[in-house]
């Protein structure tokens, strides 16, 4: 595969690093209007510059600015800013879970995550939420219980992931239940499946369920969740 020319990188917003030191001296209004810009690079600037801002309508507008925008690296720059202006942005992002994109799943997927790891969320907001580790979870965990069905397909890959890699056991109970409430949706059943490779005391629940279920994506599912407990303990 050929690498992408400079022409191209500029064109999905792609930013050198330092370049910001020049527009420091933006006012806010200043940073928020480049954030606004038709060219790329400029809103890459725009988000890069209001990084660790403490102005109160700094998330708003990049919560904004992220359900529109269209270029990689831009997205990437908007979301970086997003995580370093605190757990402030936990709440927004949680807000337009499911709702940034195509890319989320629409149902379990027939082809198999063979990496030793935790897959990274497809969702932008949940993939920005990870960043904040277990400081998102209490939030994340409200979402469990909702019946918003996108918003909790989101929130599955978010909590998994986070747990996979810093275990908050209490957190096992609430998937259970949340599981046993979408008994009839096969997407959520396969994301809380893939969650609990996370809990080692998910192993009964899983060899239970091994025995119930005849869903052949489910079934493979829990063998990779219930071997990779096994591998970590």
């Amino acid at each position: 595969m050929m690498k992408s020319n400079q022409e191209q990188l500029i064109s999905r917003g792609y930013l050198a690093e330092g370049v910001e030191s020049e527009y420091l001296h933006k006012s806010f209004n200043e940073k928020i209007e480049l954030l606004q810009c038709k060219t790329p690079a400029d809103r890459t600037l725009g988000a890069r510059l209001l990084a660790n801002s403490k102005n109160g309508k700094v998330i708003d507008c990049l919560i904004n600015a992220l359900t529109v925008e269209k270029k990689l690296y831009t997205k990437i720059e908007i979301c970086n800013s997003l995580v370093s202006c605190g757990q402030r942005s936990i709440k927004p992002l949680i807000k337009i879970l499911g709702k940034i994109g195509t890319n989320q799943h629409t149902r379990a997927l027939e082809k198999e995550f063979k990496k030793g790891g935790y897959p990274l969320p497809r969702d932008i907001a949940s993939r920005t939420l990870v960043c904040f580790g277990q400081a998102a979870l209490n939030e994340l965990e409200k979402v469990l219980i909702g019946r918003d069905i996108k918003q909790l397909s989101e929130a599955i890959d978010a909590v998994g992931f986070i747990c996979f890699y810093d275990c908050k056991h209490e957190i096992y109970a609430k998937l259970k239940n949340c599981y046993s409430k979408n008994s009839q949706n096969n997407l959520i059943r396969w994301k809380i499946i893939r969650a609990m490779s996370g809990f080692p005391e998910s192993e009964p629940f899983l060899l239970e369920q091994k025995q119930i279920i005849r869903h052949e994506r489910l079934q493979k599912e829990i063998e990779r969740s219930l071997l990779l407990i096994k591998k970590r303990t």
